[in-house]
């Protein structure tokens, strides 16, 4: 299941995820999303993903979330994953995504939420949370400076 997370003060998107993930459940973000990318007007948009609560993924979910990445990565600049799980173990399950996006991917423990959502909004990291990238060096991806990464 995806419920949608209200934004403190900003116009980032936030889902949090929970029990198994469906195929149905990814068309249903998507659907806000692409509302999202379209309401922006070309600006780049952050989106905050908490999978504290996420057990399992369906492998018909995988496909929509590749499917949706692959038509919509671009508009997306910014996504923090809020994850219960080492930062270590989600590059595993994010490395194939990245390839599809060019967001700039952070991971934030469950404690620093407040701090993913302002660099969600702004691109900015408070003194004392760790930037923790999940792009790994080497990555195909790695390297890359989008054009909007001063925004």
């Amino acid at each position: 299941m995806i419920e949608r997370l209200t934004s403190p003060g900003g116009n980032g998107l936030g889902f949090k995820a929970s029990g198994a993930l469906t195929a149905d459940d990814v068309k249903t973000a998507e659907t806000q999303i692409e509302f999202a990318i379209h309401n922006s007007h070309k600006k780049p948009i952050g989106i905050l993903l908490d999978l504290t609560a996420l057990q399992d993924v369906e492998w018909k979910a995988r496909w929509e979330e590749f499917r949706f990445l692959k038509k919509f990565g671009g508009p997306i600049a910014r996504v923090a994953v809020i994850g219960a799980r080492t930062w270590e173990a989600l590059m595993g399950d994010l490395a194939g995504a990245t390839v599809l996006m060019q967001a700039d991917i952070r991971y934030f423990q469950p404690s620093e939420i407040i701090h993913a959502w302002h660099w969600v909004h702004t691109a900015k990291f408070a003194d004392e949370v760790p930037v923790r990238q999940l792009v790994a060096p080497g990555h195909l991806m790695s390297g890359y400076n989008p054009e909007y990464a001063d925004i």
